[in-house]
């Protein structure tokens, strides 16, 4: 994928661009010093991740788990359990864990990076009335899986948490799948969406500090929900899937 640069696009998002294209991140980036970490310990919420450990479900050769069978159209499919409240979980500082596949209603997406927060809410909110209309409960923190940038904006994945059973399938181009899982790395971001820049900084610091490789998707998760939180009180736990 072939990526240019220019000097329109904000700080975070030229790292992500660089980040999710592969390619050698900038000496001025490389050279600073990373913020210091939150107060609160890095931790795992019960029941939605755990550290890593030997005996961890077994990984495919891309390192994703393989995720859970979701069938529209049998009216048996077992309930998930109700998510835990997300807005529990310690924020985190570049802790490995492993993040656990779980049911979602999932919509592509494009946006352009100037509109990038409010294209992101309007898919969600497109996938509300969809589930609405499965008769399908959300169930947890809602999901944006980044896939390809441009100069001109992003590839994305909405994707929404549910519990229930449908007979339906999805309509409007949207599907069921599950959420990433694997090995990753997270590092929470409290603010505006447009002001995630050091968070992303820190993400290309430590990975070129410990010499630790990324998928190509980067995973946010909206600790606060973002189709009602005011922007400065956001809470988004930015999830680095790792080779």
């Amino acid at each position: 994928m072939m990526v240019i640069f220019s000097a329109r696009l904000p700080r975070r998002l030229l790292v992500l661009t660089m980040l999710l294209a592969g390619l050698a991140l900038p000496a001025t980036v490389r050279a600073q010093d990373a913020a210091s970490p939150p107060t609160s310990p890095p931790a795992s919420a019960p029941g939605e991740v755990e550290p890593a450990a030997p005996d961890a479900a077994p990984l495919d050769d891309d390192g994703m788990v393989a995720p859970p069978m979701v069938d529209p159209r049998a009216v048996e499919t077992q309930n998930v359990a109700p998510a835990p409240d997300p807005m529990t979980r310690p924020d985190g500082f570049g802790e490995e864990s492993v993040m656990k596949p779980v049911p979602v209603l999932m919509k592509a997406g494009h946006a352009n990076w100037d509109d990038a927060f409010r294209t992101i809410v309007a898919a969600l909110k497109q996938i509300d009335a969809e589930m609405a209309r499965l008769k399908l409960k959300p169930n947890g923190a809602s999901f944006i899986i980044y896939t390809a940038t441009d100069d001109l904006g992003f590839d994305f994945e909405a994707a929404v948490p549910f519990e229930g059973a449908t007979t339906d399938k999805p309509q409007n181009g949207m599907m069921f799948s599950a959420s990433p899982a694997g090995r990753a790395l997270r590092f929470t971001h409290r603010g505006p969406y447009d002001a995630m820049d050091p968070t992303y900084e820190q993400i290309a610091n430590l990975l070129d500090a410990k010499d630790l490789e990324a998928q190509d998707l980067y995973v946010e998760e909206y600790r606060s929900d973002p189709r009602n939180t005011p922007e400065d009180d956001l809470v988004i736990d930015i999830w680095v899937p790792l080779k």
